[in-house]
């Protein structure tokens, strides 16, 4: 199996060309001649996970965040691009472009959560979806177990019914979310003024964790792979949020 064909499949699921105008999402480090018989897939591209992926012999390694994406002046051996290109690991990331496609990061959540009748946002880069939860509080603590995640809540006590959902950092989208009929927006995470703009706009907001709320995606995607290149192993990585909850 080689990297281009894998790359390929990728894009017809969740076309590159659809990622936002800021990201860099595709195919950033080595060559679609490039084997690709195992493949790890993983959220960040860090240098914990390149070398994870060349103690289990990956030659590819597929992630949600770009492994390059501010502009660079220099490669060392602390970068992760520099390590993976060193060790001859190819890497593809598919970022906003999965984050939008249909069966993507906000559908995968949808699911993990237990909406139903999922429709995308009038600008497709959030999910909207019924919930049988009758308060925030008791949504937020289906998120939690769903997850496994430390969950945060703004309006506990407010009354829900539709539920907009956005993995990572969606915190921007409250507004769209409310004007479109949204009780409620689940995202990744969120600053203390927009917990603030939740209460002021009468619209609950659950904060999950953005690699809590996105890992799940990653886990589906490897899943997909599997199953469409049967003979190639595709691994998922042993990463752990960065964030670590204290007891």
């Amino acid at each position: 199996m080689f990297a281009g064909k894998i790359y390929d499949y990728i894009d017809s699921i969740a076309p590159f060309s659809g990622q936002a105008e800021w990201d860099n999402s595709g195919f950033l480090v080595g060559e679609r001649g490039a084997k690709a018989d195992r493949i790890l897939f993983a959220l960040d591209a860090t240098a914990q996970v390149i070398h994870e992926a060349v103690e289990k012999n990956c030659t590819l390694l597929i992630t949600h965040h770009p492994i390059l994406f501010n502009p660079v002046k220099a490669f060392t051996e602390a970068d992760p691009a520099y390590l993976a290109a060193k060790h001859g690991i190819s890497v593809i990331c598919a970022h906003t472009s999965y984050d939008f496609a249909a069966g993507g990061v906000a559908d995968v959540l949808c699911a993990a959560v237990g909406l139903t009748d999922v429709r995308a946002s009038e600008c497709g880069e959030f999910r909207i979806g019924k919930t049988t939860c009758s308060a925030a509080q008791a949504f937020a603590q289906t998120v939690k177990a769903a997850l496994h995640a430390q969950v945060f809540v703004a309006l506990p006590q407010k009354q829900v019914e539709t539920v907009a959902v956005c993995g990572g950092a969606g915190a921007s989208f409250l507004h769209a979310a409310k004007e479109q009929g949204a009780d409620l927006l689940l995202t990744g995470e969120a600053k203390h003024h927009e917990m603030l703009d939740a209460a002021a706009q009468d619209i609950a907001l659950v904060v999950a964790g953005h690699f809590e709320t996105e890992r799940p995606a990653i886990c589906k995607l490897r899943e997909r792979v599997q199953a469409a290149f049967p003979e190639t192993v595709c691994l998922l990585s042993e990463q752990v949020s960065p964030v670590q909850i204290i007891e």
